[in-house]
């Protein structure tokens, strides 16, 4: 193939890349070093660093953001070794797969709402609950940071499951059979062989739950009633309600640099002799 051909058949993902991602970064990074009569400035960033109220903000949805990742990790892993170890037919694994994603072809509005009608105090969670004499009242599980955190783990969870899927299903069962006949029990096996195996799924699966997350505005808007404010809601307010867009683009920009940063380090971590002992 040659390669004008190569860059011929290039050509329409590089100006798709261009129009729906460097064109807005750069428009983006443009707003956020203006001022109101056009002449550059880092105003908005220092307002934002200085702020006590904006880096609340910002502790919370990191806060936030990294329980969610936890949650979303133990059960993603739960579920994916069980598919992966003890499922071994291919159409009810398919099956799975589909349940899996299939949440990710619904919106985030309709998710939303439904997890607002379980989570809520006449909901489905409380009711059991109540009815079971667990609890004397209803739980507050909507309208807080607990409601927030399971919508995320749900909504996410299932790039979680795929990350950690793909890397189990390459794992050579060889290795863990040579694990057991060297004496090593299931739970040694695990810790020694298979989890340093599932590493870089599970580094790649956190840093894509932690990027949505930390991004999200449907699920902790609407589960949060807007009693809490996180950076997504925060760009949402100066963007579209304040009609402050210098200030809006400055904290998107802030957040789309961290994303960047968190993607760095899952790729030092992937390169690091640590990743390549686990591999051995």
């Amino acid at each position: 193939m040659s390669k004008k051909t190569v860059l011929f058949l290039l050509a329409p993902s590089v100006l798709i890349l261009l129009g729906l991602f460097v064109i807005p970064l750069i428009v983006v990074l443009n707003n956020s070093i203006l001022d109101e009569s056009g002449r550059i400035t880092f105003q908005h960033y220092l307002l934002y660093f200085k702020d006590q109220h904006y880096l609340s903000i910002t502790i919370r949805s990191i806060k936030i953001s990294l329980i969610a990742t936890f949650i979303t990790l133990l059960v993603g892993y739960f579920i994916a070794y069980f598919i992966t170890k003890y499922i071994k037919s291919k159409k009810i694994k398919r099956i799975a797969y589909i349940v899996i994603i299939s949440p990710l072809f619904t919106s985030a509005v309709v998710r939303s709402f439904g997890w607002m009608v379980i989570l809520g105090n006449n909901g489905f969670i409380n009711k059991t609950l109540l009815g079971l004499g667990i609890i004397s009242q209803p739980l507050r599980l909507l309208y807080n940071e607990t409601g927030i955190i399971i919508g995320l783990v749900y909504i996410l969870a299932p790039f979680m499951i795929l990350s950690i899927t793909t890397v189990l299903e390459n794992i050579d069962s060889r290795l863990e059979e040579a694990a057991s006949d060297l004496g090593l029990d299931r739970l040694q096996t695990f810790l020694k062989v298979t989890l340093p195996l599932t590493v870089p799924g599970i580094l790649a699966g956190s840093v894509m739950v932690f990027s949505l997350a930390i991004s999200a505005y449907v699920t902790p808007a609407m589960l949060s009633g807007g009693r809490i404010q996180l950076i997504a809601t925060v760009i949402y307010e100066q963007m579209m309600q304040v009609f402050n867009y210098q200030f809006g683009s400055a904290i998107a920009f802030v957040v789309l640099i961290f994303s960047f940063l968190i993607i760095g380090l899952n790729h030092y971590l992937l390169r690091s002799d640590w990743i390549e002992e686990g591999r051995r």
